[in-house]
């Protein structure tokens, strides 16, 4: 099988896109089935509009492991699936079917949403609105480890520490709605804006339904929004370097 994590290239490994909001749509909540011929895609089409029901047969025929949850994707930004899928998903109309080749065969995709969203807040916008008080409802989440929160912390706002080093503690609980609510705002950080980028794009594929990343990290909000923040240099080492952000 083709595992759901290849397609949508890992939302929690899945490289920044730093997109902005623009008029066309930038992001999408689908679901899908998998098939090896494109005349399953179409027989599989001709089931769904006689009234057979979408996620029975991704339960059953798709070869994606999404099959488990009836092909469902969640929401997802620009960049995260392949080029021609997420076209296909972001030029179709809400609510209707699309057939799409992709590298790993022929997909019927339900499209359910699609709207035009930003996907990072930068510094400058994040201390207007903590200045302002216009923060009610919003969840502040922190990726970074414990160590870097005890070097520099932005103040004004209550944040969850959820350690990226640490997802597999806390990766199921997030997407159950256990640690965090789906329905609310929610500004993710982290040192340069890497580790928050991807944790907001996992969300969003488990069901948040607005996520935004600061961008460049608390670094560049020490640097351009509140110099009394600080700076900090990362220490760490290898392979761990190499996705600190």
């Amino acid at each position: 099988s083709r595992p759901a994590s290849r397609l949508a290239r890992s939302a929690v490994l899945a490289s920044a896109q730093g997109a902005t909001e623009t008029a066309r749509p930038n992001q999408a909540r689908a679901a899908h089935i998998l098939v090896d011929t494109e005349e399953l895609a179409d027989a599989i089409r001709a089931q769904v509009e006689g009234g057979m029901s979408f996620g029975d047969i991704a339960k059953t025929v798709s070869l994606c492991t999404s099959r488990s949850r009836g092909g469902n994707l969640g929401w997802f930004s620009a960049g995260m699936m392949t080029p021609d899928f997420e076209r296909a998903c972001f030029d179709a109309t809400p609510g209707s079917l699309v057939k799409v080749q992709s590298e790993f065969g022929w997909h019927l995709i339900h499209v359910e949403e699609t709207r035009a969203a930003p996907t990072d807040v930068s510094p400058a916008e994040l201390k207007r609105r903590i200045d302002a008080n216009d923060v009610h409802g919003v969840q502040f989440v922190d990726v970074r480890s414990a160590d870097e929160v005890s070097r520099a912390s932005i103040p004004g706002v209550q944040w969850v520490n959820l350690p990226f080093n640490e997802y597999s503690e806390w990766g199921d609980k997030v997407a159950a709605g256990e640690l965090l609510e789906h329905e609310k705002e929610t500004i993710v950080i982290c040192h340069h804006g890497m580790r928050s980028s991807r944790t907001a794009q996992f969300m969003l594929q488990n069901g948040f339904r607005s996520v935004v990343s600061l961008l460049g990290g608390i670094d560049a909000y020490a640097a351009e929004a509140d110099p009394a923040v600080g700076r900090y240099q990362n220490e760490m080492k290898g392979e761990e370097c190499s996705s600190c952000g």
